[in-house]
């Protein structure tokens, strides 16, 4: 992200507050180093981000469930019982609405913009009637000092403000706050002059500029995290699509090529029969490519006995003779579809791995329970190999050992020339 995409998001952000957050970046510039600008959405609740940014929404109500009995105290503190009716019951009922604001924010499922500036207004009205209400019925002597525990609701609110329209709405509501405060003291009993109102009165000001200001600062922050946060996640994103795509033309297309490149003792004599081998295997890569490219396969309700099987008779077309020791239990069901297709999926490229390299056509393979998951072992008695001399290729490495510890597993391998392979492949539960 360059500075002046930075200064242009940032300013976007405290001229129309979080809800630039909800638009999706733009679909022609998918560029991970410079991410895209956001498109600002009147409807955008819908929006993965918008779902998750009305959390925001919390701070200025946890400090409102925080501060007004703190407020509350030191008020009970300097006025003794004078005024402890409506003021006690101001806080009161602003905790346990707050409360409820939390509860419902969490456990919510969202609103769209329209119906969020309907909150906001409701909001600001809750404040007003509230502190209306403490500044006629306190006593006149203390109602400045009444009025300072109810104005805790509306320092919420110019945050909130902050928050969801930005700083312009804000500072319009800052700028109303002067005349309300006004009024709130003259309803009150106290002439405008009082050096208690006007002192106290200052201070209820400096309150809301101090609430407008460390909102604006979370605002950038909230903003410039979320969009590096996005950046990140779109590079891990398009190296996770490149792997997959890498793991599809290895396990499927490339294999099915140098399967067909293989040169058979009967390919002259026999070559109307090769070449219906070969149709054969080509419609059914191109079936499987096909579904690789729609997307994963549907859960399905079969246990992972019943994968291994189907994998073993696939195997069976490059003659490779597979027997599996496995018997379905409900262990097998309690595997997750992920985890079920990673092992499966490995599985078919140890089994690829002994057709070409093991030197014979027989593997066992057996599945039984270990340390807390599921295990499975390729063991065939081929020509084996050195780990020291010979590296892992991208079918060990990516195919077998990244797809299973992409969903918590591991893979390992134990081979000796001449003393053939033995595969281990694990996933939790």
């Amino acid at each position: 992200m360059s500075e002046s995409q930075s200064v242009t998001f940032v300013r976007a952000m405290l001229r129309k507050g979080s809800s630039v957050l909800g638009a999706s970046p733009a679909d022609e510039a998918p560029d991970p180093d410079s991410v895209p600008d956001w498109r600002y959405r009147a409807d955008s609740a819908d929006s993965m981000l918008m779902r998750a940014i009305r959390y925001s929404a919390l701070g200025p109500i946890f400090y409102r469930v925080a501060a007004f009995p703190k407020v509350y105290i030191g008020f009970a503190v300097s006025n003794g019982s004078a005024g402890i009716v409506p003021v006690l019951g101001t806080t009161i009922f602003a905790v346990l609405l707050n409360v409820f604001a939390v509860w419902w924010v969490v456990r919510g499922r969202g609103v769209r913009a329209k119906t969020s500036g309907r909150l906001m207004y409701a909001d600001l009205a809750v404040g007003v009637v509230l502190t209306t209400i403490v500044a006629v019925a306190a006593p006149t002597e203390i109602q400045p000092f009444a009025i300072d525990v109810a104005w805790t609701w509306i320092v919420g609110t110019v945050a909130l403000w902050t928050l969801s329209f930005g700083l312009p709405a804000a500072l319009v509501l800052l700028i109303a706050a002067f005349p309300f405060r006004a009024y709130l003291t003259w309803i009150g009993g106290l002439p405008l002059d009082h050096p208690l109102a006007v002192s106290r009165s200052v201070g209820c000001m400096i309150a809301l500029v101090v609430a407008m200001v460390t909102t604006a600062g979370i605002l950038i922050l909230l903003g410039v995290g979320t969009r590096f946060a996005l950046g990140i996640g779109m590079r891990r994103g398009q190296r996770a699509e490149r792997l997959r795509t890498q793991r599809v033309m290895h396990d499927s297309v490339l294999q099915a090529l140098e399967a067909m490149g293989l040169e058979a003792p009967d390919d002259d004599s026999a070559a109307a029969e090769r070449l219906t081998e070969l149709r054969a295997t080509a419609r059914a890569q191109a079936a499987e490519l096909r579904r690789e490219l729609v997307g994963p396969d549907a859960p399905s309700a079969r246990g992972l006995a019943a994968d291994l099987a189907e994998v073993a008779t696939e195997m069976a077309r490059d003659g490779l003779r597979t027997q599996l020791v496995a018997a379905e239990t409900e262990e097998d069901y309690r595997l997750s579809h992920a985890r079920r297709t990673a092992i499966r999926d490995a599985v078919r490229e140890a089994l690829r791995n002994t057709v070409k390299h093991a030197g014979t056509k027989q593997v066992v393979l057996r599945v039984e329970e270990s340390d807390g998951g599921v295990a499975v072992i390729a063991r065939d008695q081929g020509t084996g190999f050195s780990m020291l001399e010979r590296p892992p290729g991208f079918g060990i490495s990516q195919s077998i050992m990244a797809r299973l510890a992409e969903v918590g597993g591991r893979g390992t391998i134990d081979s000796h020339p001449g003393r053939g392979t033995r595969v281990t492949l694990w996933v939790p539960h």
